[in-house]
């Protein structure tokens, strides 16, 4: 094996380590940063979706049974569970801009609640799961990144039907605001519609890309001098002696002298060889001294 060979062996295997734990170190450090950014997004999700739950329920409990007393001819549509959670939460975004809650329909009352169609897919999904309770991961819209929640909305109170059942028996004021063409035809059980709530973590991930690039370049440095002072110190212990060694054992194959000595320098494996081979050449010339002389005789 030549000089040459040796070297780059020694190169060749320092790189693809630092390579492989450059690599690796970015690639877990990038995970660890989005996955940290993901947690915090679900858990601003989960108090949003809490809260328009909250709001729902308040409305359902509490508001809907005073204004039903009152037996006004108008529509109110703060009676409106959703109604009431989504313009809370639009006042709230509004001012924030960091989040937006909203339920959609596949038919819904008001027309400004239907579905899109990435809302469509979801309530598709939770209809065929029966079992699901929701669902979360990361969306692209208008360029920006998004985490989503969102939970199906089913019908499990027959009440609900007597505004969505059939226009015959919903109030006669709801009929006048939005009509009797939208709502109508929902069963108990059936999911008809699904509250999903987004926290932008563009932001969030460009950060991490960021630190990650900052993370490489100091590993890029820190790698490269360790490569540099590795493969010197590789070179003197290892790749100049055996060089040295493969240099003399040639030139002691080729003649019967004893002289020069085989280097003694580098590793301690390497000394040991190159002394049990300078060991090899004595012996060797004495017996063929002994040869000569007993030819001679």
């Amino acid at each position: 094996m030549t000089e040459r060979t040796i070297r780059g062996i020694i190169r060749r295997d320092l790189l693809i380590v630092f390579l492989i734990a450059l690599v690796a170190g970015g690639g877990g450090f990038y995970w660890l940063l989005v996955n940290s950014a993901r947690e915090n997004a679900e858990q601003e999700a989960r108090l949003v979706l809490s809260s328009a739950t909250g709001i729902r329920d308040y409305t359902t409990n509490q508001i809907l049974p005073r204004l039903n007393d009152l037996h006004d001819a108008v529509f109110h549509e703060e009676t409106v569970p959703s109604f009431a959670a989504q313009s809370v939460f639009r006042s709230v975004s509004a001012k924030e801009m960091a989040y937006s809650y909203h339920e959609s329909a596949l038919n819904p009352t008001a027309l400004a609640d239907r579905a899109d169609p990435f809302e469509v897919e979801l309530i598709r999904n939770f209809s065929a799961v029966p079992g699901m309770r929701e669902t979360q991961g990361v969306m692209n819209a208008n360029g920006e990144k998004l985490f989503y929640l969102a939970r199906p909305i089913r019908i499990d109170d027959p009440a609900c039907l007597v505004c969505h059942d059939t226009p015959a028996r919903a109030p006669k004021a709801m009929l006048a605001k939005y009509g009797s063409e939208n709502g109508f035809g929902w069963k108990v059980g059936q999911v008809i519609g699904v509250q999903l709530v987004t926290v932008p973590v563009t932001r969030e991930f460009r950060s991490s890309l960021q630190l990650v690039a900052i993370l490489i370049g100091a590993l890029a440095v820190i790698f490269a001098i360790a490569f540099f002072a590795l493969n010197a110190a590789m070179d003197a212990a290892v790749a100049r002696p055996l060089a040295e060694l493969a240099k003399a054992a040639d030139d002691a194959s080729r003649s019967d002298r004893v002289t020069p000595l085989l280097p003694q320098s580098g590793a301690r494996e390497i000394r040991i060889l190159s002394q049990s081979l300078q060991r090899l050449r004595e012996s060797l010339a004495k017996a063929l001294e002994r040869l000569r002389a007993t030819g001679h005789e």
